[in-house]
């Protein structure tokens, strides 16, 4: 080989090295362009980076390729606790951390952040962006974790999951749990709650959630402290959270959002008509909630009870939306009574 020739593979080595380092340079870049979700910032002082509270520690699983976030505690029958609100970081499983570890003395508990909520990830499709999404989501955590029949408990909108979750797939429920909901409650006319948010901020940031959960409680001391909002705002400031906001303020989740209460609508008239709910049902109400207020739970009842006589409803006296947090050893013990007693129940298990 002549000295020309050495130089001529030389440069070509050269320029492939240049090459090779302009493409690891540029990946990362292109991947975040891409859609790809950049790495968390770190949490503040005192904020756990997985957003754990209350002692215990948050657990990640992957349910058909979304990244899901979740608590697990006790053993025993299982039991899955579904959080209220949605479509934001602040909403998520914190929410149930003054009950997991008295229900875990009886049930093996699992509270996961719903799809697109808390540290759980986005859809995998943009138009899974509605309550139909999310119930298909908490569907096959149940599915991914090899749950079985389970107790399923769920607050405000995460009551709306697990009722249409109920009605869909009636044969994993054991027993359902209702808490405080208009997602899945008939419409009843307006409630208190603009009336008690009307002095809160507008726009929907830190100030407007702890403002707006502080507003629908009736002791909001007792039901949230400072750790618990700071960890929530933590969450909402995350790439994933930001694009959450963003694809639903761009239209994500259509047609199916704007049906919704035409889709609850039939839901009702057929849980009214037909035995698709025949699992014992607890309704649990608080008395001075102003956002999901008693008669919408009522309402709730009334559509319920025609096909199944297995239905009971508590309404806690002194007891805004959260109360379950205001009254959790309360709360856990009435809710473990209700499923002990229909445990011992043999026509409930044959509707079963």
């Amino acid at each position: 080989m002549t000295h020309a020739d050495l130089t001529a593979v030389r440069g070509r080595r050269r320029k492939t090295w240049r090459l090779v380092l302009a493409a690891a340079v540029t990946i990362p870049w292109l991947a975040a362009a891409g859609g790809q979700t950049p790495p968390n910032p770190p949490p503040p002082p005192g904020v756990s980076a997985m957003g754990s509270l209350g002692g215990l520690e948050a657990k990640f699983v992957d349910v058909k390729g979304v990244r899901t976030r979740y608590y697990e505690a006790g053993q025993g029958e299982p039991m899955v606790l579904v959080h209220g609100e949605g479509w934001s970081g602040h909403s998520n499983a914190n929410t149930w951390v003054k009950n997991i570890p008295g229900l875990a003395k009886r049930f093996h508990v699992f509270a996961p952040d719903k799809l697109a909520a808390g540290m759980t990830g986005n859809p995998l499709n943009d138009k899974d962006y509605n309550i139909q999404g999310e119930v298909e989501h908490m569907y096959q955590f149940i599915q991914t974790m090899k749950l079985g029949r389970v107790h399923l408990v769920g607050q405000s909108r995460g009551g709306g999951c697990v009722f249409f979750l109920a009605v869909a797939h009636p044969e994993i429920v054991r027993t359902l749990v209702i808490v405080d909901t208009n997602t899945a409650a008939p419409d009843t006319g307006p409630t208190d709650r603009q009336k008690v948010l009307a002095s809160c901020p507008k726009e929907p940031d830190c100030d407007e959630w702890r403002c707006r959960l502080r507003a629908i409680s009736y002791k909001p001391d007792v039901a949230f402290d400072d750790l618990f909002f700071k960890t929530g705002c933590y969450m909402a400031s995350l790439p994933k959270s930001k694009e959450t906001v963003a694809k639903m303020a761009a239209g994500a989740g259509e047609p199916l959002r704007s049906q919704f209460n035409e889709w609850k609508k039939a839901v009702h008239e057929r849980v009214r008509t037909q035995p698709v709910l025949e699992m014992p049902i607890l309704l649990y109400w608080g008395k001075n909630d102003p956002s999901a207020m008693l008669r919408n739970g009522l309402a709730l009842l009334d559509v319920i009870t025609p096909q199944n006589p297995n239905v009971r409803m508590i309404i806690a006296n002194d007891s805004g939306h959260f109360h379950y947090r205001e009254h959790p050893e309360e709360w856990n013990q009435n809710v473990i009574n209700f499923i002990d007693y229909w445990d011992r129940q043999p026509a409930a298990h044959a509707a079963r």
